[in-house]
């Protein structure tokens, strides 16, 4: 999927400064990697110190911390970071393999490259979003590497600690030009070839877990089980005039943005594009119910159509498949026919990757628990969306 970062792009500075030595309270920098770097950059309480966007450069100890010095640096980081049992902390690539029993120690891939790091604290740092998704991907299925580049790249965190199971940010956490040049740093290693992979799939300002997934079953492509629609953008600012306030100008943001081929959509009717806007919550009441008719009015008359995806049409393939024709329809895309044995076999791959991405929490990986598949299937009547560590809300409720 094509999703530009144009508009993110310019908010991040890259540092490459060491930290002066005066700042540590230690002997040593303490790095933290893999799955408690990304705790850390899911830390609400980070939230400001993380949005600078700054990076800096990390010298890689040889040994662990031990365990003094280990609590001694992480009381100063949030709750979420310092009560884990054992944090993973990165070192040298040539240090001498340890067992610490108070610490987990993962050796460098390479050689550390310039920038890749996050001050956290004086003397702790973590790696950066752009190295991290590097270190996972050796670890993590394609579409989990998928999802978590889509949380990287997006405006919210995971956060099962908050009652909403998530927290938006202002900006993401970072950009794919960065993260392509991560990639060119590092060079040909363990878990390069799978990252370039899935960014290209990867979604852009996305601001839930459930937009992602959304936008993942429209954008794929057919042998992956998507619909293979051209997703142009998610949650960019589109002109409108306000009808309800005298014409004048103003801006919706649709979750969902589909290009339509050459302009042009149905019957010859000029058609910029399909909003897709995905909503959990019950529009029951008049006062909403009016405003959701105000945005489809004003989308309708800047040349989209809107169609909006409530939690339990999600969860029907059928329904998904008629609204996928209906948008084809829209957008004036002909239909290719093909065989029955090939039409059954994608609506398989369909199936298989709803199931996949349902499956994803951002919590559970693959490689840390294994569930089994009967578990993971999400009942729309019991009102879980089939998760138990991350709470529905984060998934597109209000």
């Amino acid at each position: 999927m094509k999703n530009p970062a144009s508009s993110v792009s310019s908010f991040f500075s890259l540092s490459a400064a060491h930290a002066h030595a005066s700042h540590s309270i230690l002997s040593m920098d303490i790095v933290l990697t893999h799955f408690t770097a990304l705790e850390a950059l899911r830390s609400p309480s980070l939230r400001k110190r993380l949005a600078k966007g700054q990076r800096c450069d990390a010298n890689l100890p040889d040994r662990p911390p031990t365990k003094e010095e280990l609590t001694q640096a992480m009381s100063s980081l949030p709750d979420s970071v310092r009560e884990i049992d054992m944090p993973e902390i990165l070192l040298d690539h040539d240090a001498p393999r340890s067992r610490p029993r108070h610490v987990k120690t993962h050796r460098a891939i390479s050689s550390f490259p310039s920038g890749s790091a996050v001050e956290l604290a004086p003397g702790v740092r973590c790696v950066s979003p752009e190295h991290l998704v590097v270190q996972l991907a050796a670890m993590l299925t394609e579409l989990e590497i998928v999802c978590l580049l889509s949380e990287m790249l997006g405006t919210y965190a995971i956060a099962p600690g908050l009652e909403k199971g998530m927290f938006s940010r202002d900006q993401p956490l970072t950009t794919p030009e960065l993260i392509k040049g991560q990639l060119e740093q590092l060079g040909p290693v363990a878990g390069t070839a799978k990252t370039r992979r899935a960014l290209k799939m990867a979604c852009v300002r996305s601001a839930s877990p459930r937009e992602t997934k959304l936008s993942l079953r429209m954008g794929l492509s057919k042998a992956r089980g998507g619909y293979g629609f051209e997703v142009l953008s998610m949650n960019d600012p589109v002109e409108v005039q306000r009808i309800h306030d005298s014409m004048r100008t103003g801006v919706r943001k649709p979750d969902i943005l589909l290009r339509a081929p050459g302009d042009s959509g149905a019957s010859g009717v000029t058609l910029r594009g399909v909003a897709l806007e995905y909503d959990g919550r019950d529009h029951e009441g008049a006062e909403q119910h009016a405003a959701d008719v105000e945005r489809h009015n004003e989308l309708t008359a800047k040349g989209f159509n809107e169609y909006v995806v409530t939690r339990r049409q999600y969860a029907d393939l059928d329904y998904m498949d008629g609204l996928a024709e209906a948008i084809r329809r829209d957008l004036g895309i002909r239909k290719v026919r093909v065989t029955r044995a090939v039409a059954n076999e994608r609506r398989c791959r369909r199936e298989k990757l709803w199931h996949e991405l349902e499956g994803i929490d951002g919590v559970n990986w693959s490689c840390l628990t294994s569930k089994d598949e009967g578990e993971r299937d999400p009942d729309p009547d019991q009102g879980d969306d089939g998760w138990d560590e991350v709470p529905v809300e984060a998934y597109g409720f209000e």
